[in-house]
């Protein structure tokens, strides 16, 4: 090649060169490198390279001086972000001669763009992590060994990630039960199908224990080979409390007639629904549920389609809730429906599916045509409200709005 040719490369290559001392003074630069570094200077200009990139990478004059060789590559490829600013580049630096080096700079946008994304990305997963409080999720290498331990792993399970990182998935499990055996079988099925999902008794830092459900997703590499598992734990200790209890007093908290929990069965749930939903911030609403004429329908058609009515409503109301949701008969025909983690917004939607099903709803034989239409009243958990006793009220206030405004109508409570 010409030098002629070898000077036009240097001016149009979109590749930079600058020619630098060891104490990074700027021989020679082609447009190029000037273009690139500029978002690495105060004022636009290149005097001293070294100096202009001392805040991406402090250590790259000293790496000139100490590099022992009078020819080599002192440093190669090295990626560099402009501070403040969304240019990326990555940076060569070669020992040409005694005392004369040659920068190569090119450009590398989508390296500030990814790490861009990949900045955001934590941040989201960090308020993810910092918002549940009951869930734990850490991450285990493929032998089984914990790699990462986050906040919210440290919440639950109490130990530091210095306790935990490098340790065996198996100190989560209670002590003597096979733990090691166990966490093995766990990832191999996790590996063989993606994920695995399991409830048993976990482990604190005290060996205290607690009834938690535990999701592992197997993370693969590009062979399909498990390279590790990401860990979510729910801890239901507290649901599992509740469910036990109920169980315990089955006979005196379930409705006879409805099979839905009795006054007191639902005034206790509900309490420690309250309870953890103010300790862990989360929204709470309760629908107030009230047969429209029922006394009417008693009288008209008898007591047993009365019965009849009511087993209905508890029964539409139990197949449009959650599994989570408690539904309770709270007075002769007035029934509640207790929405954990739900706004006020969630409880008008389930509140009207309620009603018009009950709207829709056929009875059996000569009462095919007789319909039982319903009001309900909504209300959210709120310092107006701050009681299972204060939601009811401010439920009912908004079940009478209903009925006066014509009946078979759903109303969200306001003041």
């Amino acid at each position: 090649m010409t030098p002629e040719a070898l000077f036009e490369l240097f001016l149009l290559s979109p590749i930079g060169f600058v020619e630098v001392d060891e104490d990074g003074k700027v021989e020679v630069a082609n447009p190029a490198a000037r273009q690139l570094l500029a978002s690495f200077t105060r004022d636009w200009s290149i005097g001293d390279l070294f100096g202009a990139l001392s805040d991406a990478a402090p250590d790259l004059s000293t790496r000139a001086r100490t590099f022992a060789s009078p020819r080599g590559v002192v440093v190669a490829n090295m990626e560099l972000l402009a501070p403040g600013a969304g240019r990326g580049l990555t940076f060569s630096l070669i020992k040409v001669l005694e005392n004369r080096f040659v920068a190569i700079v090119a450009d590398a946008s989508a390296l500030a763009t990814s790490r861009g994304f990949v900045t955001r990305l934590e941040q989201q997963m960090q308020a993810i992590d910092g918002a549940v409080r009951d869930y734990a999720t850490f991450t285990v290498d493929g032998a089984g060994r914990i790699d990462s331990w986050s906040a919210s792993a440290g919440r639950v399970h109490q130990w530091s990630a210095n306790d935990v990182i490098g340790q065996s998935l198996a100190i989560c499990a209670p002590a003597g039960t096979g733990a090691e055996s166990h966490v093995q079988q766990t990832l191999a099925l996790a590996s063989r199908n993606g994920w695995c999902e399991e409830e048993g008794y976990r482990v604190r830092r005290d060996t205290s224990t607690f009834w938690a459900s535990t999701i592992v997703t197997a993370l693969k590499g590009q062979d399909g080979t498990a390279t590790g598992y990401v860990v979510v734990t729910h801890d239901l200790s507290e649901r599992k409390k509740l469910e036990q209890s109920l169980t315990e007093e089955q006979a005196t908290s379930t409705d006879y007639l409805t099979g839905v929990s009795t006054r007191r069965g639902f005034f206790d749930v509900a309490a420690a629904e309250i309870a953890r939903a103010r300790r862990y911030g989360h929204p709470l609403s309760l629908l107030l549920v009230d047969p429209d004429n029922l006394r009417h329908l008693n009288d008209t058609y008898g007591t047993d389609f009365g019965d009849e009515c009511l087993r209905a409503l508890a029964w539409v109301c139990r197949q449009e809730s959650r599994t989570t949701d408690v539904v309770g008969r709270v007075g002769g025909e007035e029934f509640a429906v207790l929405l954990p983690s739900t706004e006020l917004s969630g409880g008008l939607v389930l509140a009207e599916r309620i009603r018009e099903r009950m709207a829709r709803h056929v009875f059996p034989g000569d009462t095919r045509d007789v319909t039982c239409t319903v009001c309900v009243g909504v209300v959210e958990l709120s310092d107006e409200a701050p009681s299972v006793d204060g939601m009811l009220t401010l439920g009912d206030t908004a079940v009478q709005r209903a009925k006066q405004a014509g009946r078979n109508l759903v109303v969200g409570y306001d003041a």
